[in-house]
């Protein structure tokens, strides 16, 4: 068992990461928020992450200021983008993305430019990462229970409908940019003191496709499709090494069979087969027949008279007979 996990610390490492970026793309996409701002705030934490390691900041303030800095820079980046939409908006947060990957390539020392940062201080083990991966699952998870949670369903569904109903759509627009810019921040600080490095390259289009991917194939309804997601990216790889150079075809296509046929991705397809597992023991419950002598069973909604054959029958004569002794 320990030589199998050592065998794939990697991607346990990989997957409590994963599962916080594809967090950050749930929440936006749950709320009807098309935006890819949370992989600028990846590469955003990250090189904070870098330049604070190597200069002995410990690991738990880093992640502190990464966390406190997304968070106002998601708040504040909401503020201008409040009034787009759609693919509009979708299209202003690539463009953010794609300028910060500009910056970070001629960003000279602090970025260490086209060749990025190496050598940060290893400062996390795999328990760490999956501790922190929980918590940002736990927050999620509690977000969707409690009235955030309902006030982001009817967002999703009407914006007039929510508004009608008293809800501060732009209040909960810059909530959503917040948590989101936060989960990808931390995200991308994570990757960089695991993996001891950072580069333009760590974030970007590539980076904005494996967390859409996460996100739509795990399930946008709920934090555990995000869950599923992550792990579906992040171990089909080492699961899949079998198939050789078909690997890629096998992945492309599952994901459209997944996208295609089941909107709500992984998620609905595990409650689709638990739903179906639950009819059948109904249905060979059902099929089981009554002990000698027991009544029949009372159909739901229907009442005792009308379910046992005969029953309000005999009653009924039982009365007559009664009647016709005393007259």
């Amino acid at each position: 068992m320990n030589i199998w996990y050592e065998a794939h610390a990697t991607l346990f490492q990989t997957t409590a990461i994963y599962v916080l970026l594809a967090l950050s793309f749930q929440v936006v996409l749950k709320s009807g928020i098309f935006s890819f701002a949370s992989v600028g705030a990846f590469g955003v934490g990250a090189y904070t992450a870098a330049n604070l390691a190597t200069r002995g900041v410990p690991i738990i303030v880093t992640l502190l200021i990464v966390v406190v800095a997304m968070t106002a820079g998601g708040y504040l980046l909401a503020i201008p983008l409040m009034h787009l939409r759609g693919l509009y908006l979708g299209m202003v947060t690539f463009a953010i993305d794609e300028i910060l990957v500009v910056v970070a390539t001629n960003g000279g020392k602090i970025t260490g430019g086209a060749v990025g940062l190496f050598g940060v201080p290893l400062e996390i083990t795999t328990l760490g990462l999956g501790l922190v991966a929980v918590i940002g699952v736990l927050l999620v998870s509690q977000l969707e229970r409690h009235s955030v949670g309902r006030a982001i369903e009817v967002l999703r569904g009407d914006e007039q409908l929510a508004r009608s109903v008293g809800v501060e759509v732009g209040n909960y627009r810059k909530l959503i940019f917040a948590l989101s810019a936060a989960l990808g921040g931390v995200a991308g600080a994570l990757n960089t003191v695991n993996f001891s490095t950072v580069t333009p390259g760590s974030f970007g289009f590539t980076l904005i496709v494996a967390g859409l991917t996460m996100a739509i194939v795990g399930g946008i309804g709920s934090w555990r499709g995000a869950v599923l997601g992550a792990i579906f990216v992040a171990w089909f790889p080492a699961v899949s090494s079998a198939l050789g150079g078909y690997r890629s075809i096998v992945y492309g296509v599952l994901v459209i069979l997944v996208v295609a046929y089941e909107p709500d991705g992984l998620l609905g397809i595990i409650r689709w087969v638990i739903r179906g597992g639950r009819g059948q023991l109904a249905r060979r419950r059902s099929a089981v027949p009554a002990p000698a002598g027991a009544a029949p069973a009372t159909p739901p909604g229907a009442s005792p008279a009308a379910s046992a054959d005969g029953s309000l029958a005999s009653a009924s004569e039982l009365g007559r007979r009664g009647h016709d002794a005393t007259s």
